[in-house]
């Protein structure tokens, strides 16, 4: 039996804690209550920051495909990116998309590290609406456990008797009041200041004007209140408060913009890698971020599982590309052809026998100038034994590379996962510039909304283009000194490029 149950009415603190178990009882639930609003917000936020919207959607998406199928719904309608763009299809068959769930699993894993914090914050925010409740109510928890006050009985009525003056006692004197006037205030004169005599005035010194170069030049314009106070620089990063150049046409991982669109790529690849699919083949228009994919798929792939070979230009002859693939693999190359076919595949059965897998990038693949060394490709996934490839290849190029492979009936049989990739969607382009300008930490919204709608015109959605624009939007309003990138800046920072013939 519960120990409060056995306290009869003479059980010390019994009356204390009928008094007191309604507070107790809001300060947990208040403390619980503030605890989970926190940690949901916590978790939201630092969800979002490891994963994109586009990202979370799919991936909820996957996880109800999974409980559908669970409770024999296999054959419910459900749309899901394909090649080129979004399709209807079966909960079955989209389960069955090669590479997804080890997609979904690494997905999974980034948003499982904001369970930790997000528990982490409602615990401390449980503790901290607890305490605060509990501060606030201490006075009447005090209060509570004294007994109640008992009404003290009034004063009774004291009669005095009545005392006679002794008669031989001399009566008090009486004094008549007197008000005595306030002492008169005597002021002594101030000596007054003896001015000097008066000397002759000087007369007025005649200015000659100062020659041309001794005069001050006229000051810049300062900037508006509103426009962010940064030091003058040859680049606008203090001006905008930003730690480095947002829109570099560089393929740094850091800008990796993961849209459904690429994360679709992404995630087939590495199924492809994963499973040793043999070749594998990724085009895109031009500027559609093809390369700095290469770049994010490389980050995937860790040293300790996998030998990477990442060929950047590959418009070489047939030796020269085999002695790069050799070199990239850090093989010291040699003149022989034969003995650089015998030094890769030794280093590919060492590596099987260490349990990594050798995989070559060939970035910008349409450039290969010469189809002997796709035919050289296709001797290459020979390297292979009973069960298994011993080389994974991957090819990533323009549209124009499919058209070619596609010829190379051989080649082309050996091609198990293909994807295509196109430009931004308005809303995509939105979210590109403001994913960019966050990864430079970035605290404020630079580009206004009528900017944006004409920035994704200007540039079709090509994301080379819109960091080409971008870039120089925020030179011009960096020089103008504005407060913001509006659509004035876009509109001339176009016609700027349109006259050098880049849009």
């Amino acid at each position: 039996m519960p120990y409060f149950a056995t306290w009869d009415a003479e059980t010390p603190g019994r009356e204390w804690w009928r008094r007191c178990r309604p507070r107790i009882g809001r300060t947990l639930a208040a403390g619980v209550l503030v605890g989970v609003l926190i940690g949901l917000l916590i978790g939201g936020v630092l969800a979002v920051r490891q994963v994109q919207p586009d990202t979370l959607i799919l991936w909820s998406k996957y996880k109800f495909a999974q409980g559908a199928a669970a409770v024999g719904l296999a054959s419910m309608q459900i749309t899901w990116p394909g090649e080129r763009g979004e399709t209807i299809t079966s909960v079955d068959e989209m389960l069955k998309t090669p590479g997804l769930d080890s997609w979904a699993a690494l997905v999974s894993k980034k948003i499982g590290g904001a369970a930790l914090p997000s528990l982490l914050g409602g615990f401390l925010a449980f503790l901290a609406t607890a305490l605060w409740s509990a501060a606030r109510d201490k006075n009447d928890w005090n209060v509570a456990g004294r007994p109640e006050p008992v009404a003290a009985p009034a004063p009774l009525p004291v009669v005095l008797p009545f005392v006679q003056p002794r008669v031989d006692s001399p009566p008090p004197p009486q004094h008549e009041s007197r008000v005595e006037p306030p002492p008169p205030i005597i002021t002594a004169p101030v000596p007054q200041p003896v001015s000097p005599p008066a000397q002759p005035s000087a007369p007025p010194p005649v200015l000659s004007p100062s020659p041309p170069e001794a005069r001050p030049m006229a000051r810049p314009p300062s900037p508006p209140a509103t426009a962010p106070v940064g030091k003058p620089g040859l680049s606008y990063e203090a001006y905008w408060g930003l730690t480095e150049l947002p829109f570099e046409n560089v393929p740094d991982p850091k800008f990796y913009f993961p849209t459904a669109m690429h994360e679709e790529a992404l995630h087939r690849l590495l199924y492809g890698v994963q499973t040793r699919k043999g070749a594998l083949l990724i085009t895109g228009e031009v500027g559609s971020g093809k390369t700095l994919l290469s770049r994010e798929l490389s980050l995937h792939l860790s040293g300790q599982q996998y030998d990477v070979a990442l060929i950047a230009n590959p418009s070489f002859g047939t030796e020269d590309f085999l002695t790069e693939v050799l070199y990239q693999l850090g093989i010291e190359p040699t003149k022989s052809k034969v003995k650089l076919l015998h030094l890769l595949n030794e280093r590919l059965l060492e590596n099987y026998k260490r349990g990594k897998q050798t995989v070559v990038v060939i970035d910008e693949a349409q450039t290969i100038q010469d189809d002997q060394i796709f035919e050289e490709l296709r001797l290459l996934l020979n390297f292979q034994l009973n069960d298994r490839f011993l080389l994974t290849l991957v090819l990533i190029g323009q549209p124009e590379l499919n058209d070619r492979v596609m010829t190379l009936k051989q080649f082309a049989q050996r091609i198990s996962i293909k994807y295509h990739l196109v430009y931004f969607s308005a809303q995509q382009t939105t979210e590109y510039i403001q994913f960019r300008m966050k990864a430079v930490k970035c605290g404020r919204e630079v580009f206004h909304e009528d900017a944006l709608d004409i920035i994704y015109k200007q540039s079709g959605g090509i994301p080379r283009n819109i960091n080409t624009l971008c870039d120089l939007c925020l030179l011009i309003g960096f020089m103008d000194h504005a407060a913001g990138v509006d659509a004035k800046i876009v509109e001339r920072a176009a016609a700027e490029r349109g006259q050098l013939g880049l849009f």
